[in-house]
């Protein structure tokens, strides 16, 4: 039944649209990307409730429970559907083939594959589950079927307005496809599946163990190769790339709710608040809130990814929820900037610096203040921006050990003022030494392109050709 209606609205919302005709496209363009909001905003809100695939992991122990077999069909079906949340937006609000043939040619049949096996997710919806948010379970049907009927109608109706068809017979929309399906298959694994592939382990990766640095590498190496791929493509291109880790980086990270909602999980800390930070810097475009983004949040992020917080082994839900969300928020806004999305960072890109920092830092400082002060009445502690671990933090900086001795305390709260202090004046001191950094590599950058360019001079003048290497940026 469930599945007849998922169709049924599927193919309701596509008859309505189409009825508009010919001479009313612009509407029809204007309500798709209405139903593109409406789609990733049940999405995202779907995230935060109770699901019990989190804890189908194959063959292992978790929390004193052995689970015996993994879901492999219910996996596969997920994997294949996340990609949706930032394939279905982009395909509606640019015009990139690879992209709408992605969504309407991989998107659309996993959608339809999860509304045949709708009883199937509907079980892990309804599973007795402390985590999440319980919600009705009539409901829970419609908003699920509410989002599967967007996913299969939003795509085929981007498809049908712009007559939009794959291109068989050129060699070229194959290897494009081919290459962007595996970048956006890596991308758009779920938190759970390596657990529910590989099984639950107690291993902890260790700091600069292969783990780590394996993850370091493939971060950067991604950055890299994505900057020379696309820094001479079309701007819509570039633009969209960037996009698609920013709506990537914003579904990985609120993922993490499908665990609960505890004080530690809400969004304050420095990297997980750049989820939310970059998608309103990329989607509003805004020059000044982007920079604070790159200079702040890269650095916070560089921080954690060299001192990572592997609390659980190396498949858990949490360690490869770290490992994607501080991935993908050094890689979005490196390409923001890289290529050309905003403009460079400037002298004066550290007033917003500033001003940005000083409030975000004010704000974790009173929050956590107070929170910590009642403590014993919701029985959590909270460490945003690390400032309130005082054992962490002096087991890192064990020469500013001396500025635990000197605090204040008024009713149930502590300050440590040196050690307030010392935070702020020491991740200022780390965000300006970033700035530099960035610096030296505009200077890179510029050095190389001119070496670039004269070497395609050289060549036309040799050979009396002209070059198919582009000579500099056009945006």
């Amino acid at each position: 039944m469930y599945q007849f209606i998922t169709f049924a609205l599927a193919t309701a919302i596509v008859a309505l649209l189409l009825l508009l005709g010919k001479k009313q496209v612009k509407l029809r363009i204007r309500l798709l990307k209405i139903l593109a909001i409406l789609f990733c905003t049940l999405g995202f809100f779907r995230q935060w409730m109770t699901d019990g695939i989190c804890y189908v992991i194959n063959g292992g122990w978790f929390d004193g429970v052995y689970y015996k077999a993994t879901d492999y069909l219910q996996i596969i079906l997920r994997w294949g559907y996340f990609s949706a949340y930032s394939l279905i937006p982009l395909a509606v609000f640019t015009k990139v083939r690879v992209i709408r043939n992605i969504a309407g040619y991989v998107t659309v049949p996993f959608a339809v594959l999860s509304a045949v096996f709708f009883d199937d997710f509907l079980h892990y919806f309804t599973v007795s589950n402390p985590h999440g948010l319980q919600v009705n379970t009539t409901l829970r049907i419609a908003l699920f079927a509410i989002e599967l009927a967007l996913a299969i109608a939003i795509p085929v109706l981007v498809h049908i307005t712009d007559k939009h068809v794959f291109k068989v017979t050129s060699l070229a929309e194959w290897m494009n496809f081919a290459f962007a399906l595996v970048g956006v298959a890596i991308v758009s694994v779920p938190t759970y599946l390596p657990q529910a592939f590989f099984g639950y382990t107690d291993l902890k990766p260790d700091y600069f163990s292969s783990f780590h640095l394996s993850w370091l590498a493939a971060t950067l190496m991604v950055i890299i190769i994505l900057y020379y791929l696309f820094r001479f493509r079309p701007y819509q291109d570039r633009y969209a790339l960037c996009l698609f880790f920013v709506l990537s980086l914003f579904f990985h990270y609120n993922s993490m709710y499908m665990m609960g909602f505890t004080l530690k999980r809400l969004p304050f800390q420095l990297c997980n608040i750049a989820a939310y930070f970059i998608l309103i810097a990329a989607v509003f475009k805004l020059k000044k809130f982007f920079h604070f983004v790159l200079l702040a949040n890269t650095v916070g992020t560089i921080f954690a990814m060299l001192g990572p917080d592997f609390g659980t082994g190396a498949t858990s839900f949490f360690t490869v929820h770290f490992v994607y969300e501080h991935a993908l928020v050094l890689i979005a806004p490196a390409l923001l900037a890289g290529l050309r999305i905003f403009p460079r960072v400037t002298l004066k890109s550290l007033k917003p610096l500033l001003i940005g920092f000083t409030c975000y830092f004010l704000f974790c400082f009173v929050t956590g203040t107070i929170l910590n002060g009642y403590a014993d009445v919701t029985g959590e502690r909270v460490n945003y921006f690390y400032m309130f671990d005082l054992d962490l933090a002096m087991k890192y900086f064990p020469i500013f050990t001396f500025s635990t001795n000197y605090f204040f305390t008024f009713g149930r709260f502590v300050v440590y003022p040196i050690v307030v202090s010392i935070v702020y004046v020491g991740f200022l001191g780390l965000c300006l030494l970033f700035y530099t950094a960035v610096r030296l590599l505009y200077r890179f950058e510029d050095d190389h392109l001119a070496l670039r360019a004269s070497g395609i001079e050289l060549f036309e003048k040799i050979t009396k050709k002209p070059s198919r290497r582009p000579k500099q940026f056009v945006d």
